[in-house]
């Protein structure tokens, strides 16, 4: 039995990244396996519920709720109004949910400014994930702390970037990891794969401002992260198995911290948090393909930084206890349970800047999601049974 792919992806713009996907899917016999779920917001113009109606009748499985029907989805589940807001990148959830409870075998995460690339096999290159490491076609990130996953992307700089998330105190040689071949005996299984960028990679606001990279082309080998090595993990082009889903809900954002009010930091905490899992059950997270092409949507950088600010702070403070911190290998819902149990104790130790002003009342908001989340994966396969 073949297995089932579901693609993920909030939008508020055109959809002018849809065909690509679809002739691709078709063009590699994925279509009859594959279920792209579009979950719009209040800002979508209507021609993306068009083009989902579109695609539907040329005999592909798109899945794009309307609101009335987001909502009717979540008051049956039981969802208070707050916990998904709209308007923000947090409606990404439904889409995990309804891939969840479809049976989705692989959960695949886009941004709507992702283009597919005519010449790779989007989901094919995907397919990695439920598949033991291959020493012909995989690399090892191991000797350090830190993987730049930047390191795999050429660009016009002769200085080094790195991806949204990577910690400042990180970015010298010392944390960095080497490259290396894969040991014979390292069999994990590869349960998250991320993919890579042209053009516009997804770097930080500061680097955007002071650098502005531009990729011309990326490594085509895939590496795999050894079991102390991280890096961090986003939503615009990132596949995981369905047996992480219960460790990957979306960070939900907008909580007011000194003055600030943190976002864009969603997907690198959810990252982050399905990387402890993944490596607490002895899987492994690669990087490499598929290459998307990165046409970035207009953004005010100034406005960026504001954003990004108080999210850059809390993981330079939080990821070295997170990369100590032991939890269970019993499985993704067990690891992701006791990390919400160790986020709301460890809030109580946390001070300094931003943690004395909404910091700590961030972590364990984000905790209590955290158990609610769980709730409603096993409300979910109750259903399906």
């Amino acid at each position: 039995m073949s297995r089932q792919f579901d693609i993920v992806v909030t939008t508020i713009f055109e959809p002018q990244w849809l065909q690509g996907y679809l002739e691709n899917l078709r063009r590699h016999g994925h279509d009859r396996s594959t279920t792209i779920r579009i979950i719009i917001d209040r800002k979508t113009p209507a021609s993306v519920l068009a083009a989902a109606r579109e695609a539907q009748a040329a005999g592909f499985s798109v899945d794009c709720p309307d609101l009335d029907e987001q909502s009717a989805f979540l008051e049956r589940l039981g969802v208070p109004a707050d916990f998904i807001p709209w308007n923000t990148d947090n409606r990404r959830n439904i889409g995990f949910l309804r891939a969840w409870e479809s049976g989705a075998d692989v959960l695949i995460s886009i941004d709507d400014d992702n283009y597919c690339r005519d010449d790779s096999d989007f989901i094919g290159e995907h397919a990695v994930v439920g598949s033991a490491l291959d020493a012909q076609t995989t690399r090892s990130a191991d000797g350090g702390r830190w993987f730049n996953n930047c390191s795999l992307l050429h660009s016009q700089l002769k200085d080094a970037f790195y991806p949204r998330g990577y910690p400042i105190e990180a970015r010298h040689a010392q944390a960095q990891a080497r490259v290396a071949e894969i040991a014979p005996d390292d069999q994990r299984m590869i349960s998250v794969n991320a993919g890579l960028w042209l053009d516009d990679p997804d770097v930080d606001a500061v680097s955007r401002l002071v650098q502005a990279p531009r990729v011309e082309s990326a490594a085509t080998q895939r590496i795999a992260l050894a079991e102390n090595t991280w890096c961090p993990v986003n939503t615009q082009n990132t596949a995981l198995l369905r047996e992480a889903i219960p460790a990957y809900y979306y960070t939900r954002m907008g909580f007011p911290i000194e003055g600030l009010r943190i976002d864009r930091y969603g997907d690198i905490l959810s990252g982050y948090f399905l990387q402890a899992c993944a490596k607490a059950q002895g899987h492994a997270v690669c990087f490499g393909g598929p290459v998307a092409d990165h046409r970035r949507s207009p953004h005010n950088l100034f406005k960026d930084l504001y954003f990004e600010l108080a999210g850059m702070v809390i993981v330079e403070d939080l990821l070295p206890w997170l990369q100590d911190l032991k939890l269970p290998g019993g499985g993704y819902a067990q690891a992701y349970a006791a990390l919400a149990d160790a986020l709301d104790e460890q809030a109580g130790h946390m001070s300094g800047f931003v943690w004395d002003q909404g910091g700590c009342d961030f972590l364990r908001d984000t905790a209590a999601c955290m158990r609610r989340w769980l709730g409603l994966m096993d409300t979910l396969s109750g259903s399906a049974q």
